[in-house]
């Protein structure tokens, strides 16, 4: 039985901007929204309602990859269409809704009588559909992308909408957080640059001498946050840096597979995907250069991994860092590993997008421009010595708790509050890890001592105030180093999401 289309408000909002704007008489816009915030969704209703009045709609994606994933979608909302992909099983010409590929339609061109044209990932403008939106003045046009940056865009579409930002989804739980830590990174120093960044060749060559950091590191990290290892996704440098990186893991005993144009075939392709997509996935982690930078979606990827460094492109930087931030059960944040100094390079322009979005197209300035490279001394003001990049105005560090320079600033932390009076309607919305508020208590001891081991008091101050976050009040037990639990990997998720919502708040109200 399919599915009902049940939009969120700002789905919603978005949808109606688009009426405004089509009313203002803007025939091609662009929608902009981060990452996960549903733009495919979003598609799919208006694709639904051109097939209810009898029209015929487009919805173009640029990476074949993403054909069957949209197909998926469109299939749960049961969406009658074909799909125009070389070779593809559901052929259906006959269907109004389209689905394509675009590197198909470059190849045999548009078919007529076309009502709607969605474009996925619009950013990134091909020549045969820039041609079509140029020469058909009759066609509304729709282009979907978290990142709207490119050179062109402008000339192309009239109208920006953009209702939603990317903190504001996180703080409404529509997203996860980042725990970005920035390792050792490639050195870029005197490389040769190609079209505005940096040769391939080059950064395959000295990403090549630190692939062993790159693995230990995943180790060390995942061992700390989540116990273990976890489903992961690497941006890797080039197809041969990649296929170093697997042979790497795999030594070590994980089961890492890359997708590239050197893949056999599409079924073999297709078949690792969705291997990957399983709860209980085989596979542990995905690499690859530019295939999943956009619109991939397996939303309990827990970990990322970038290693691909660049002197300019904010929007590939940004894109690949929402494959990480999809919400899935049981998780409060995605961890990034950085290992091309980009989230230092890119920092202060991401963190911008994140905060305000857009509010028109800058034809190209954001990914125009190469970004200064981080002085030794911004290095330290901004990343901990444990690796953990501080987000702005923090306090103390949220992965290793190492005390920054205090400043005065009124933190507010959102915890988990039970409502007075109908208890039992309180603590069904209150996570099973989180009912014993005993248990808990001797988690977060255990936590705190873990955090701090050579400095008792500190980790008496940090157990109580983590334990007051979560349920706004004091424990009712004393602190203690004797009568521990080891803390779940559940409140340890809860812990850092808080931390890293405190830190995000405190850097917030520091600006205002």
């Amino acid at each position: 039985m399919p599915e009902e289309i049940k939009l969120r408000p700002y789905q919603l909002a978005s949808i109606e901007g688009l009426r405004v704007g089509a009313r203002d008489g803007h025939r091609a816009q662009v929608l902009m929204a981060p990452t996960g915030a549903g733009k495919t969704v979003i598609g799919a209703h208006l694709s639904q309602e051109v097939d209810r009045k009898g029209r015929r709609a487009a919805f173009i994606v640029d990476r074949i990859n993403l054909v069957d994933q949209t197909s998926a979608l469109f299939d749960r909302y049961g969406i009658a269409h074909g799909v125009v992909q070389g070779g593809h099983w559901r052929n259906r010409a006959y269907e109004r809704i389209q689905i394509c590929s675009a590197q198909t339609i470059e190849k045999r061109g548009f078919f007529p009588e076309l009502d709607l044209l969605i474009v996925d990932e619009c950013h990134a403008t091909r020549k045969a559909t820039a041609q079509l939106i140029q020469n058909r003045p009759d066609l509304r046009v729709i282009g979907l992308s978290a990142t709207p940056f490119s050179k062109g865009m402008a000339e192309l579409y009239t109208n920006l909408v953009n209702v939603c930002t990317t903190n504001e989804l996180i703080e409404e739980g529509f997203l996860v957080p980042l725990q970005t830590y920035a390792a050792r990174a490639i050195d870029m120093t005197g490389a040769k640059v190609v079209a505005g960044e940096w040769s391939d060749k080059e950064i395959e060559q000295r990403g090549m001498a630190i692939v062993g950091d790159v693995v230990s590191e995943w180790i060390d990290k995942t061992n700390l946050h989540f116990g273990g290892p976890v489903k992961t996704i690497v941006f890797s440098a080039t197809v041969e840096h990649g296929h170093e990186l697997c042979r790497q893991f795999n030594e070590h005993g994980y089961n890492f597979q890359q997708i590239s144009y050197l893949d056999g075939s599409d079924d073999e392709r297709r078949a690792i995907i969705d291997e990957f997509r399983k709860p209980d996935s085989t596979i542990t982690g995905l690499v690859s250069c530019e295939v999943f930078t956009k619109g991939f979606d397996v939303p309990d990827i827990l970990c990322g991994i970038g290693a691909r460094p660049y002197r300019k492109s904010l929007s590939s930087h940004i894109q690949q860092l929402g494959r990480v931030m999809r919400p899935s059960e049981g998780k409060t944040f995605g961890l990034w590993l950085d290992h091309c100094g980009n989230v230092m390079r890119f920092g202060a322009d991401t963190q911008r997008i994140f905060a305000e979005g857009l509010n028109r197209l800058d034809d190209g300035a954001l990914d125009a421009k190469v970004r200064a490279e981080p002085t030794e001394k911004e290095k330290k003001e901004i990343v901990c010595s444990c690796g953990f990049v501080l987000p702005p105005a923090c306090t103390a560090c949220p992965a290793c708790g190492k005390e920054r320079e205090r400043r005065s600033m009124v933190e507010n932390v959102a915890g988990v509050m039970e409502a007075v009076g109908d208890v039992s309607a309180a603590r069904a919305k209150v996570p099973e890890y989180l009912r014993d508020r005993t248990s808990v208590w001797r988690q977060l001891c255990c936590l705190a001592i873990e955090r701090r081991p050579k400095d008792q008091e500190a980790a008496r101050k940090f157990a109580l105030a983590q334990f007051r976050n979560l349920y706004g009040c004091w424990p009712k037990g004393e602190f203690s180093t004797v009568d521990l639990e080891a803390p779940s990997r559940e409140l340890k998720g809860k812990v850092q999401s808080l931390l890293i919502r405190r830190a995000h708040q405190a850097g917030r109200s520091n600006a205002v």
